[in-house]
């Protein structure tokens, strides 16, 4: 079973989310239990205490609040009896407090504190530690004020439960941010890593000068994999040149023994053997000069900078193919859909490019038929040939170097690769569909821009 491939941000998101919110649990916990501030055991008995007074309140008939001795506050005093208990509310105390508590909060103004650990210095009471918190009940908010109430085992319990509720709720604030920042930062981390791919995929044949940015804002560890990536791009580069130099010189070198050689063909008396050789020669000779004109074509410098008119381009083929078609018992009609269409290219590449569609489509066409040559904006050429067509297997196959379908079709199987070279050096394409009725259509689109756009 084949696994799907994972991205590497989504492996880089899970466990930094999960890391920074153990860390930050573990953190937090830490500063709660061991970074101790002065008056903590009090402030963390009195959430036992105020649990305790708050099951203990009670409404009179009155419609006062009130302190009842609940079972649970009968042992709490029973383990703490000096612990004395007030309850505020609304600045004014409950039934049930401590009388000397509540005086000496009155001599304090009875203060609107909310949750305060302090020391008592003044009165009966001078040195107490109180401790002082607010609680939201059903009957309204309370302040409850305990004094000399330090921590014990009992109010462990309680004290724990706070501690979870109060984690449960800090977390979920860390996992909130981290699942909305982390991926941010993640993702703008790896931007560099992007823009390489992004300028990756420019490469190609004809762009082989052009190497990966290695420059400011390229993080370090990028680096050496973008850089050894360049250096390959450098290898490839000279050896693929050295390879283009090799073909194109030995196709050149080529040249004049095969002129050579057909000039002394034309000298032999024997006219039938001379004949058949001298068909060999020139069948030598188109190779070369195909083997030259694809290595013009992948080389860089086919600049597609002329301003042409596509279709005078096409009536200058299809002129001087007309004689070969017309030898063959064939014709080949121009049927351009506007009357002028003038745009960029190299006019020596899209000639010999529509030239080799035309000579395939007039090999293909059946006797006494029309090839027929359509050109139409913005860029776009079909040649139409009403033939036997090319099976479906073999439409990419064709445009193959020396690929043929068999030996019985004349050519060096060099002539689509001359066209689809040339297509990609004006930035388009060519393909081969059926023709209506029969036969083959190739489509030759290129991407030069209109003189002027």
């Amino acid at each position: 079973m084949i696994r799907p491939r994972s991205s590497l941000v989504g492996r880089l998101i899970a466990p930094l989310i999960v890391l920074q919110s153990v860390l930050s649990l573990v953190a937090l916990m830490l500063t709660l239990l061991f970074w101790e501030q002065p008056g903590d055991e009090y402030a963390f008995a009195q959430i036992h205490l105020q649990n305790l007074v708050v099951d203990a309140l009670v409404k009179r008939p009155d419609g006062r609040l009130a302190i009842t001795d609940t079972p649970a506050m009968a042992d709490f005093h029973a383990t703490r009896p000096h612990v004395r208990i007030a309850v505020l509310q609304d600045r004014e105390a409950l039934d049930g407090s401590s009388a000397d508590l509540v005086a000496a909060l009155r001599e304090l103004g009875l203060p609107s504190f909310a949750n305060a650990t302090f020391a008592l210095t003044q009165g009966p009471l001078a040195g107490a530690m109180v401790a002082a918190s607010s609680v939201n009940t059903r009957w309204g908010a309370i302040v409850v004020v305990g004094t000399d109430n330090a921590l014990q085992t009992a109010d462990l319990p309680a004290l724990v439960r706070y501690m979870l509720n109060y984690l449960v709720r800090v977390m979920v604030l860390v996992l909130l941010g981290a699942a909305l920042i982390v991926p941010l930062v993640i993702t703008r981390a790896l931007r560099p890593l992007r823009d390489a791919a992004r300028e990756a995929a420019r490469i190609d044949l004809r762009s082989r000068a052009f190497r990966l940015p290695d420059g400011k804002g390229v993080p370090s560890e990028l680096l050496p994999f973008i850089r050894s990536i360049n250096a390959a791009l450098d290898r490839l580069d000279e050896g693929f040149s050295r390879q283009q130099r090799y073909a194109a010189e030995a196709a050149h070198e080529m040249r004049t023994p095969l002129g050579v050689l057909a000039a002394r063909i034309d000298s032999l008396s024997d006219s039938q053997a001379a004949t058949g050789l001298r068909r060999d020669v020139e069948r030598m000779r188109t190779l070369v000069d195909q083997l030259l004109f694809v290595a013009w074509l992948e080389s860089r410098h086919v600049l597609p900078d002329e301003a042409l008119d596509l279709i005078a381009v096409a009536r200058t083929v299809v002129a001087d193919c007309a004689p070969l078609a017309v030898a063959q018992g064939r014709d080949i009609a121009l049927m351009p859909e506007v009357e002028h269409l003038p745009l960029h290219g190299n006019a020596r590449a899209i000639e010999s490019a529509l030239t080799n569609l035309v000579q395939n489509a007039v090999r293909a066409e059946p006797p006494d038929g029309t090839v027929e040559v359509v050109v139409r904006p913005p860029a776009e050429i079909l040649v139409i040939d009403h033939g036997a067509g090319i099976p479906a297997a073999e439409r990419e196959r064709v445009f193959e170097p020396f690929w043929r379908r068999d030996e019985r079709h004349p050519g060096a199987g060099l002539g689509l690769t001359i066209v689809k070279e040339a297509a990609a050096a004006h930035g388009g394409t060519v393909a081969v569909d059926d023709s209506p009725g029969g036969g083959a259509t190739f489509r030759l689109t290129l991407g030069g821009t209109m003189p002027g756009s």
